[in-house]
């Protein structure tokens, strides 16, 4: 197994295990061109949530699930899903490698100029950048859609609202001594209150 995924798979708090909404992976998913005769990579399985809903030829990998991304050698039309952001520098240089076209959801932040630059000169170019607001994840995200032919590109926004996607609880922002806020963090599998 990797010396980096050792690292995540030992940590004592897994930051990068971010649970992605079902409406979220809709969302992503209707920003891509998928169909039937295309190859997809889940590259961080988790629960699911992207593998379920991508067309027949796919695969997943999972480090906790003992599938490591860094030792996929196989080429794929598509790699899609949400990467740990403790590694993402490797993530996205492995990703390079394996794939004519990827999509990933990664903090606001860190989509710094230096990666972009890493995924232009692989000879990848950004086709869409939506910013997406998810009510219980601490700060924005970025949907990237990249692929290696140069299309119109496309900055897009979508809010999901300031409700739990989950438990549709107020999580924020809504007063009153009745109303019950969900305090969901973006690493756990329940709702709490």
């Amino acid at each position: 197994m990797n010396n980096i995924c050792n690292k995540i798979k030992k940590k004592n708090k897994p930051n990068d295990i971010i649970y992605t909404p079902h409406q979220v992976v809709d969302y992503h998913l209707s920003l891509l061109d998928l169909n039937d005769t295309y190859t997809y990579l889940d590259p961080s399985y988790g629960d699911g949530v992207y593998f379920n809903k991508l067309p027949h030829k796919k695969e997943w990998t999972e480090i906790e699930k003992g599938k490591d991304f860094f030792e996929v050698n196989k080429k794929y039309t598509w790699v899609i899903g949400n990467p740990p952001y403790s590694i993402l520098d490797n993530w996205l240089k492995h990703t390079l490698t394996i794939c004519e076209n990827f999509s990933y959801i990664i903090g606001i932040v860190n989509l710094t100029p230096r990666r972009m630059r890493l995924i232009e000169e692989a000879g990848f170019h950004f086709n869409i950048i939506s910013i997406v607001k998810v009510p219980t994840w601490f700060m924005r995200s970025v949907i990237i859609v990249c692929n290696k032919k140069k299309e119109t590109q496309q900055i897009l926004y979508k809010d999901f609202g300031n409700r739990c996607l989950y438990c549709n609880n107020p999580c924020g922002g809504m007063r009153g001594k009745n109303i019950k806020h969900c305090k969901r963090k973006s690493n756990a599998k329940v709702c709490s209150y």
